[in-house]
């Protein structure tokens, strides 16, 4: 089985997390190599704006840091210590902005119970407005997530996910493009002419619907070259 890759954002440093997870994935016999991305953190400047969490800086870095990552999952922690961005919104900011639509998350945090009651108190209270209470809970229905769990169950999660899931056929094209990422792309694919297959991995990652075309296009390639061959062979 090859290495999967996994992203933790949380405003915490999480190098032992990150061990058990990657202790974990080998017991298991999943190779999992984990990284971190530590927003909200004051010790990480970059992401911040009058010690805020500044989205578009985040979105910024992120490309910096890992344009040319692919990852089986992406887990946010709910509480990033910022009461104007948590995990969730940060989640709907990565889809609204295209950043790994396809990519598997899951969302952590401490006290999951505490994290929804404070919110419906606060609206209770007259600290938040309905449309903002509203807006949290809506998120959190609407955004793709393929678990939701507690802080202290969230490591062997992730190595329980990793491994028993089966990459799906984008995903295995994307690494396999980024495996070649200084190639480019001749021939029928007009749009993609002389892209490289690290840009075209990117796109498939972040823009679904720009992606469509190159994938149908490599579909009837294939077809058309075993059609080609078989012909050959039977002639």
């Amino acid at each position: 089985m090859g290495e999967k890759k996994c992203l933790l954002i949380d405003n915490d440093n999480q190098i032992a997390s990150i061990e058990t997870i990657e202790r974990e994935g080998k017991k298991a016999g999943t190779p999992i190599k984990c990284y971190q991305f530590n927003v909200g953190s004051t010790n990480n400047p970059e992401f911040l704006t009058n010690n805020k969490i500044d989205l578009g800086k985040v979105i910024i870095e992120f490309n910096k840091e890992y344009s040319g990552v692919t990852f089986d999952l992406i887990a946010f922690d709910w509480s990033l210590d910022d009461e104007h961005v948590n995990g969730v919104e940060l989640i709907k900011h990565f889809q609204d902005n295209r950043i790994r639509k396809s990519t598997p998350k899951l969302l952590y945090s401490g006290e999951l119970k505490d994290e929804m009651e404070s919110l419906l108190n606060q609206y209770k209270d007259g600290t938040i407005e309905f449309k903002k209470a509203w807006n949290q809970i809506r998120t959190l229905i609407e955004i793709d997530i393929v678990d939701f769990k507690d802080r202290g169950e969230y490591e062997i999660a992730i190595v329980n996910y990793l491994h028993k899931s089966t990459p799906n056929l984008e995903t295995i094209l994307v690494k396999e493009l980024r495996n070649n990422s200084d190639l480019k792309f001749l021939g029928n694919f007009k749009k993609f002419e002389n892209k490289t297959f690290g840009e075209i991995a990117s796109i498939i990652e972040n823009d679904p619907d720009r992606s469509l075309p190159f994938k149908r296009g490599l579909i009837d390639e294939a077809i058309a070259f075993l059609v080609d061959l078989k012909n050959h062979i039977d002639g």
